[in-house]
């Protein structure tokens, strides 16, 4: 009699899992989107290239529409200041690097010199990004990308209960396309919503973003990643930790600790006159 059961009631149990599936990812969504402003340290994890895993801490103050950003490095790079203010300056950073040349100076995002081996440009910073890339996939997929998702038990980090929301996709692995004029890492990975820097990883004839000849074959990566954990923090919804795998992996992981939401910032402290900065 138990498998009747279990045949009967399989449909029901299915349709209520999909529906809390696509309940949560909605309200993560709409809490990344309904955010004005934040404060945090930001704890990146990044695999590079080499495979070496490379760390960095960085406390951020990010204002959401206009984006306003200040950032303060901790490691590496200890007391370097980088100020962002979207629409003005190019759109490029104003930074103070606290070290050799010593001068402030402006230069693009995906300058080499401040991406190094940054998976991620300091514009990527927040939720953004990641809800964009939400918004795709389901787009692309619909009901399929539910498929993928599993909702855990809820899981203690640091002082937030979260829900374990995970993405798990079997089927992951690589196209090949064929570079246009102009193109670079940075608009193959925008066009195709992907990571850069896995495709940096994926070719071994590309070093950087920047490295790509016109009528170059170059491999892009089917998905976002192999697998992808967040921890959903219950209280806001937000994903405050981020962990993205290829086939080889652990890629990254993106926390966000001592978080504040929606702080009131005066205007002053996205200039680099403020008083506490060092600009």
């Amino acid at each position: 009699m138990k498998w009747i059961f279990y045949f009967l009631f399989l449909p029901f149990f299915s349709f209520a899992q999909l529906e809390k599936e696509k309940k949560v990812l909605a309200q993560m969504v709409s809490a990344c989107e309904n955010l004005k402003s934040a404060s945090f340290i930001l704890t990146t994890k990044e695999r590079t290239k080499s495979g070496k895993i490379e760390q960095g801490d960085e406390f951020v103050k990010l204002q959401r529409a206009p984006v306003r950003m200040y950032v303060h490095v901790y490691h590496p790079n200890a007391g370097a200041e980088i100020l962002y203010r979207q629409g003005e300056w190019n759109n490029d950073l104003y930074i103070s690097p606290n070290s050799f040349p010593y001068i402030n100076m402006k230069l693009s995002p995906n300058n080499l010199s401040v991406r190094k081996n940054g998976h991620h440009t300091v514009c990527d910073i927040g939720f953004d990004y990641l809800t964009n890339m939400i918004k795709h996939y389901q787009l692309l997929m619909g009901d399929k990308l539910f498929d993928h998702i599993h909702l855990s038990d809820t899981v203690q980090w640091e002082l937030h209960r979260c829900m374990k929301m995970e993405f798990d996709y079997p089927d992951f692995g690589y196209t090949t396309q064929t570079s246009k004029d102009g193109e670079d890492v940075v608009t193959l990975a925008e066009k195709n919503f992907v990571s850069e820097y896995m495709i940096v990883c994926a070719n071994k004839d590309i070093a950087d973003v920047h490295d790509v000849k016109a009528g170059q074959t170059v491999r892009i990566p089917n998905m976002f990643g192999r697998k992808i954990i967040f921890y959903v923090d219950l209280k806001t919804m937000l994903p405050l930790v981020q962990e993205i795998y290829d086939e080889n992996g652990f890629f990254e992981r993106y926390e966000y600790k001592s978080f504040v939401l929606n702080p009131i910032f005066a205007p002053a402290e996205f200039t680099a006159g403020y008083k506490d900065y060092g600009f």
